[in-house]
């Protein structure tokens, strides 16, 4: 119990000019208390009402916590949950120097609240039960499942099936935490994932680790962002796989090659201006000459979509001009695609690596080289809703 009593809870809701709403956010922090028999839970506010995080992080230290774990209560998964929120608590924290803490996925996805979400329409509506059967993860089998390029809505059904019957979930750096909550909870969450220049897993041990948990019986997902056999080094886990004798199968997945332009309004091939497509990696093997070769091959594609290579854009639109493509070719580069926080960078090959610079891009991105950037400025859908939903809710903030 004197463990219990220096953990503190603080259960952050939106803030709404309306009392009632505010209302709702603190019984849900006395229920949330009681329920989980928490001594030290205090209720804030994103904005407009008091507490604000600030301030119910102080109370918690006031009242003996040592540790705060922030609980985002039904805020959004975008914005609020990646940018505001973590913002706000990190300086926070800083005024108390030995207390710890950590910041809980948000709810709005859950797989729970999804299931409570149908049942409320259904008994409501009088909708037909959903028939669809769920198509299992067997035991001892290695599923090598695509993730998408990161909204978790782009994640395919078969894969959304084998997260849900899943033993052990081996999962990468790109893969969103959102996807994640399909796995039950007695799944095991393995993280080997690569970023680059910093620490990773190397892929002979991410083969082994594989085979082990299959030969125990486990039902293994192998979780990558993007599609498995697109740069995603599936093909190399397949064939360990088939080399130990371990049964396995590949879902696909949406790549972020094709659905990152997309929702920046960047059609890969257009009848009018591109009939070709070329897709390739900015870093093989570590190897930034063979980059410059492929490039050098590939650089009469109408399009290019080069992925993970951003730490390099200015020598490969260097090597692009140096292969004859015109200085003034239409280019832009795409950071965190298909997220509320995606940034859109365009310019030309001459003066896109200036333009990523100052605009402060960095990794992971996509970068897309060809005639269809153009198109951009008249098709770039999610961007204009993203900014419409942002003014609806600056609207009901006021009201």
């Amino acid at each position: 119990m004197r463990g219990e009593t220096k953990t503190g809870v603080l259960v952050v809701g939106h803030g709404s000019r309306r009392e009632e709403a505010n209302h709702d956010v603190r019984e849900a922090a006395r229920r949330i208390g009681e329920r989980g028999g928490f001594r030290l839970v205090e209720a804030a506010f994103l904005e407009i009402e008091h507490p604000n995080i600030a301030e119910g992080f102080k109370r918690l230290v006031e009242r003996g916590a040592c540790n705060v774990t922030v609980h985002p209560y039904f805020l959004s998964p975008g914005r609020h949950t990646r940018g505001d929120l973590p913002r706000e608590v990190r300086e926070a924290a800083q005024c108390y120097p030995g207390v710890s803490y950590q910041i809980t996925e948000p709810l709005s996805a859950h797989p729970l609240v999804i299931e409570a979400s149908l049942e409320r329409i259904r008994e409501t509506a009088n909708f037909p039960t959903n028939t669809r059967t769920v198509d299992e993860a067997k035991p001892g089998m290695v599923y090598l499942v695509g993730a998408g390029p990161g909204d978790p809505g782009l994640l395919t059904l078969r894969a959304r099936d084998l997260l849900t019957t899943c033993d052990v979930v081996v999962y990468d750096y790109l893969v969103d935490p959102e996807v994640m909550q399909f796995a039950p909870p007695h799944a095991e969450r393995i993280y080997v994932g690569k970023v680059g220049g910093g620490k990773h897993t190397p892929q002979g041990e991410i083969n082994q680790l594989l085979i082990e948990q299959a030969r125990t019986g486990r039902r293994v997902v192998r979780l990558k962002g993007g599609d498995p056999f697109l740069f995603g080094r599936g093909g190399e886990e397949a064939e360990a796989l088939y080399e130990a004798g371990i049964s396995f199968e590949v879902v696909p997945g949406i790549s972020s090659a094709l659905a990152v332009p997309a929702y920046a309004g960047i059609p890969l091939t257009h009848r009018e201006v591109s009939s070709s497509v070329a897709i390739l990696t900015g870093a093989r093997a570590g190897d930034i000459n063979d980059v410059s070769a492929a490039l050098a091959d590939l650089s009469r594609a109408d399009t290019i979509v080069i992925l993970m290579g951003v730490a390099n854009l200015r020598l490969i639109a260097d090597d692009l001009i140096a292969s004859g493509r015109d200085p003034e070719t239409p280019a832009a580069v795409i950071r965190w695609g298909t997220y509320e926080t995606q940034q859109t960078v365009t310019g030309t090959l001459q003066s896109i690596a200036n333009e990523a610079k100052s605009s402060g891009m960095r990794p992971p991105g996509v970068i897309i080289i060809g005639e269809v950037v153009r198109l951009r400025e008249r098709l770039k859908w999610f961007e204009k809703e993203l900014a419409e939903s942002a003014e609806l809710s600056a609207v009901f903030a006021e009201v």
